[in-house]
C-alpha cells in the first residue's frame, strides 16, 4: 500500500484526482481486511463517552466495495437499545428511516447498488434529533474534519441543516491526507475515526 501512503503526504491533488486514488485504494482491500480494519473502527467508536447521552444515531449502510462497514455496528447500536435511522436518497436530499433487526433484512439497493429502506417505512424524518450521531462516509478526509465524498453532496446539505447533530466519520489511515480541497459550503465532521485513532478537529482549533 506504498502508493496509498504516498498520497496521503501530496497537498497538491485536486478533489477529483484524489478521489479517484483513494477509491482505488480502498477497492484493493480483500473482504478480511476490510472487516479487521471496520471492528477496530466499530470499537474505537463505541468506546466514546458521549454515545451515552444519545438515544439517535444515523447511520450509512456501507457500499461493499471497500467502504468502512457499518452493518455490525447497527446490530450492536440495536442491542444497546439506540435508535437506529438509515438513509434513503431522495431527490437532492437523504431521508431517514427508523430501523429494527427485522427492517435490516428488508432493505433494497438504489441505483448505485447501495442499501436502503423502504419509501413508505415510517417514521421517517430529514432533520436530526437533539443528542443525534450521524456516522458519515467519505472517501477522504483531513484532520479539520473536511471530507471528500463522491461529490453529490448528500451529506454536506444534511449537515448543513442539522448543526446540532454529532458528525463523526469513518475512514481508514490510508484515507486520511494532510489538506482536502474544499469550498465554502463544505461542512466539517466533528470527529473521525480510523482504525488506530480518534481525531477531535474542534479541539485543535
Amino acid at each position: 500500500m506504498k502508493f496509498c501512503r504516498d498520497i496521503r503526504v501530496k497537498v497538491n491533488l485536486t478533489k477529483e484526482e484524489l478521489r479517484v486514488r483513494i477509491l482505488f485504494c480502498r477497492r484493493m482491500l480483500i473482504p478480511e481486511r476490510v472487516r479487521e480494519k471496520s471492528e477496530c473502527i466499530k470499537n474505537r467508536f463505541f468506546s466514546l463517552a458521549m454515545l451515552d447521552e444519545c438515544a439517535n444515531v444515523f447511520v450509512y449502510i456501507s457500499d461493499n466495495k471497500g467502504e468502512v462497514e457499518t452493518k455490525s455496528v447497527i446490530h450492536t447500536l440495536f442491542q444497546k437499545g439506540k435508535k437506529v435511522w438509515i438513509p434513503r436518497v431522495a431527490g437532492n436530499e437523504l431521508i431517514w428511516h427508523l430501523v429494527n433487526e427485522d427492517r435490516i433484512q428488508q432493505l433494497k439497493n438504489n441505483s448505485w447498488g447501495i442499501e436502503e429502506p423502504l419509501p413508505e417505512w415510517q417514521p421517517s424524518t430529514n432533520k436530526a434529533f437533539e443528542k443525534t450521531i450521524c456516522i458519515v462516509p467519505g472517501i477522504v478526509f483531513d484532520r479539520r474534519g473536511y471530507r471528500i465524498g463522491h461529490g453529490k453532496g448528500f451529506f454536506d446539505r444534511f449537515l448543513s441543516k442539522n448543526r446540532q447533530c454529532i458528525s463523526v466519520g469513518f475512514c481508514y489511515r490510508f484515507q486520511m491526507v494532510v489538506l482536502c480541497p474544499r469550498k465554502s459550503w463544505d461542512i466539517p465532521v466533528d470527529w473521525i475515526i480510523t482504525e488506530d485513532n480518534v481525531f477531535h478537529p474542534l479541539s485543535s482549533l
